[in-house]
C-alpha cells in the first residue's frame, strides 16, 4: 500500500491506496474470494482458473495439448481450412500447413495447442455432442453421439437436426413450385450449434446435449456465460461478448462460419421474428448454459398472418 498524509481543515487525514494487482485472482489467507451482493463467495478451482486466464489475456485453447506432436494433426484438414480462409477474403494464410498454424498461434514451439487438436486432430478427442429426438423427457425415440474435429461436428450435428425436424410444404401460386418451411429457422439452429461448440467449457467432461421434442428444441453446453456477461445483458442488442476459447472462435470467424464476434443472439432473434408463435428462452443451469426454442403453432406458410406486420 501507498500511504499519504493530507491536512484537511486542520486535521491530518491518511489516504491508503492499494493498486489493483494485474494478475488475478489474489489470495487472502490462502483462499480466493469473489464478492457477490452482500456476501463473500469462495472460488472453486475452476473459477480460479478462468479468472487467471482472463487476467493474463489468454485462454485454455492457447495452451499446448498434453503429449501432442505435429504428426497428430491431419494436414489434409488443415489444408482445406487454409483454402477456405483464403477464399473468404478475411485473411491470407501461407499455403504451407505448419506455417499457417504458426501464424494463427495454433502451434507453439512445435507443439499443437488445445485449439489445434480440437480443430484438426487425426483421432477423435473425447468431446461429444449428444443429440436426440424425444417424445417426452423420459421417452427417447432416437439418439446419437457425435465426435470428431469441431468443423466436422458442426456439420454432422446440423445434418442430424435437419433430418429430425418437421418440414411444411407450401404450394406457391398455380404452378407446382413449392416452398419448404422448416419447423425452425435453419440459420438460427446453426447459430445455436456454433455457439454451443465454440463457447463450451472444454475443461468439463460433460457433453453438449441437444434435445428435439415435438414443439421445442434445447441446447445445453457445459460452461456458464463467460466473463461478466449476464442473462439480462444477453437479452439486449448491445451486449459485449467475452471469448472463453479465443483461438477456436478466431478459426470459425476466418472461415466465415460466424459473421461477427458477439452478434449471434442478435441474428437468432431476427430469424425467429418470422415464426409468429416462436420464443427463445435461455438460462444458466448448474455449471452450464441452456437455450430453448419453442412454439405453440407450427409455421406452414410464408404469407403474412394476423401475427405478422406488413413487410
Amino acid at each position: 500500500p501507498d500511504i499519504i498524509d493530507r491536512v484537511i481543515d486542520g486535521k491530518t487525514v491518511y489516504e491508503i491506496r492499494v493498486n489493483e494487482y494485474p494478475v488475478k485472482p489474489v489470495a487472502f489467507k490462502g483462499r480466493y474470494y469473489k464478492r457477490i451482493k452482500n456476501s463473500n463467495h469462495q472460488l472453486s478451482v475452476h473459477e480460479i482458473s478462468e479468472i487467471h486466464l482472463k487476467s493474463i489475456q489468454t485462454s485454455w485453447d492457447a495452451y499446448p495439448y498434453p503429449n501432442a506432436t505435429i504428426d497428430k494433426l491431419d494436414l489434409e484438414k488443415v489444408n482445406k481450412f487454409i483454402q477456405k480462409v483464403n477464399s473468404s477474403g478475411r485473411f491470407m494464410l501461407p499455403e504451407v500447413e505448419e506455417d499457417a498454424l504458426r501464424k494463427l498461434r495454433l502451434i507453439v514451439d512445435n507443439v499443437p495447442t488445445n485449439a489445434a487438436m480440437l480443430l484438426f486432430a487425426k483421432e477423435d478427442l473425447l468431446y461429444n455432442v449428444h443429440v436426440g429426438r424425444f417424445k417426452t423427457p423420459s421417452l427417447i425415440i432416437d439418439d446419437k453421439i457425435l465426435r470428431g474435429t469441431l468443423f466436422e461436428v458442426v456439420e454432422e450435428t446440423m445434418r442430424y437436426i435437419i433430418g429430425q425436424i418437421k418440414v411444411a410444404l407450401e404450394i406457391a401460386g398455380e404452378t407446382t413450385q413449392r416452398n419448404e418451411i422448416f419447423e425452425y429457422p435453419i440459420p438460427a439452429l446453426r447459430e445455436l450449434v456454433l455457439n454451443a461448440i465454440i463457447h463450451r467449457d472444454y475443461t468439463s467432461p460433460v457433453d453438449i446435449q441437444i434435445k428435439i421434442f415435438d414443439q421445442s428444441i434445447s441446447f445445453f453446453n457445459p460452461g456458464k456465460l463467460f466473463g461478466n456477461l449476464t442473462i439480462e445483458e444477453l437479452s439486449t442488442d448491445t451486449y459485449q461478448s467475452h471469448m472463453r476459447n479465443k483461438l477456436i472462435a478466431e478459426a470459425f470467424y476466418l472461415t466465415k462460419d460466424i459473421e461477427k464476434y458477439g452478434s449471434g443472439y442478435i441474428r437468432i432473434r431476427k430469424e425467429i421474428l418470422s415464426y409468429p408463435t416462436m420464443t427463445m428462452k435461455y438460462k444458466e443451469v448448474g455449471s452450464g448454459f441452456l437455450v430453448e426454442l419453442q412454439y405453440e403453432k407450427q409455421k406452414i406458410s410464408t404469407k403474412p398472418t394476423d401475427h405478422v406486420t406488413e413487410n
